[in-house]
This record gives structure tokens, C-alpha cells and sequence, in this order.
């Protein structure tokens, strides 16, 4: 049985508490009451009594399987966790060498350009590679790019890009929390699951 189908069973459950409580049996023409099979009850409490503690038993065993479904889910996740903990890992590992080998490549280029510059060289050719100066399209340089913002955010902002704007979360939390009203927005407590 899957987890889903252990929470409907314990919606059925409750459901049918409800009716253990609720319950009246039939009364035969003697005015005795009945079960379902037409044997008499001789003590109504005593008969729903057992009822309740047929329910408990069922209640005691759907959760024990629930919770070792549970439990079983709970320790996947677990090692899901310990999966993607390594993944971060690799990847931040990753991102490292991939920066290490791009800051060599860049640094190795330039090194060559510059020599090449040097001596006014514009081709080699050899057995195993090709090398050639081009000149790239012209574009915007920059002594300083922070400086050049500055600049033109006073005297020249149709120069400058900016982004689509985004929702400063944390300050909205602090207003609503400050008693503004806010159209569209509200405090809510979501909740999560935690495995350890």
C-alpha cells in the first residue's frame, strides 16, 4: 500500500469512529437489538465497546504500517540529501577548477597576443597549429566602468541598461509586520518537513 493510500484509510477510519458512536442496531419483534447477522445483543455498551476497541486495534496496525512506510520514505530522502549535498560539492569543485582553467586560458592568450604585438608578428603557422592577429568590431571601452555608471546616471541615463525590477520580500514581510496594508499581500506561515 502506498503512503497516500494509508492517509485515505486513516480518513476512513475517523469517518467510521464517528459511526461506532452514532451507532443504533436493529431491534427484532421482541424489541431486542439486532447485529447485522440477526444475533442478539444482549448489552448494547458492552457491543459498541468492542467495536471501539476492534477500531483502536485497526487504528494501532494502519499505523505502524504508516510509519514504516514513513520511515522508509523519511530514510530515502535522507540519502537523496546526502546525494545532493555531494553534487553541491562537486559542482562548487567544479566551478572552481573550470575558473582556475579560464583565468590560464585568458592569461595564456593575452601572454601570446602581447608577444606577438610585440615583435609586430600578425601570423605563425607550424606543423600543429595556426596562429593569427585579427581585429575584432569595434566596441565600447572603458577605463572604469563603475566611474562610467556614475557618470551617466547624472548626465546620460538613456547610456545605461536596467534590469525588470523584483520584489524586496524581506521588506514587505517588515511593513505587513508594521501593520501596512499592502494590495496583494499578507503574512503566511508555510510548513515544511524536517528529517534527521
Amino acid at each position: 500500500m502506498k503512503l497516500y493510500e494509508y492517509s485515505e484509510k486513516f480518513a476512513q477510519l475517523f469517518d467510521s469512529l464517528d459511526a461506532i458512536a452514532d451507532y443504533e442496531p436493529q431491534k427484532n419483534e421482541d424489541g431486542q437489538y439486532v447485529d447485522d447477522d440477526g444475533s442478539v445483543i444482549p448489552d448494547i455498551e458492552a457491543y459498541k465497546a468492542d467495536m471501539q476497541a476492534a477500531w483502536f486495534d485497526t487504528l494501532d496496525a494502519v499505523e505502524e504500517e504508516f510509519e514504516l512506510k514513513a520511515e522508509n520514505i523519511a530514510c530515502y530522502i535522507k540519502q537523496v540529501a546526502g546525494e545532493l549535498e555531494m553534487l553541491k560539492k562537486e559542482k562548487a569543485a567544479f566551478e572552481r577548477r573550470k575558473k582556475s582553467k579560464e583565468n590560464q586560458f585568458n592569461s595564456l592568450k593575452k601572454y601570446l597576443l602581447d608577444c606577438m604585438q610585440k615583435i609586430k608578428r600578425t601570423k605563425i603557422e607550424t606543423a600543429r597549429t595556426k596562429i593569427s592577429i585579427r581585429n575584432n568590431a569595434e566596441s565600447a571601452q572603458f577605463e572604469n566602468e563603475k566611474a562610467f555608471i556614475q557618470w551617466a546616471k547624472k548626465n546620460a541615463d538613456d547610456l545605461l541598461n536596467y534590469g525588470e525590477p523584483t520584489i524586496g520580500k524581506t521588506a514587505v514581510k517588515k511593513a505587513l509586520q508594521d501593520g501596512r496594508k499592502l494590495p496583494g499581500a499578507s503574512l503566511g506561515r508555510s510548513q515544511s518537513l524536517i528529517i534527521k
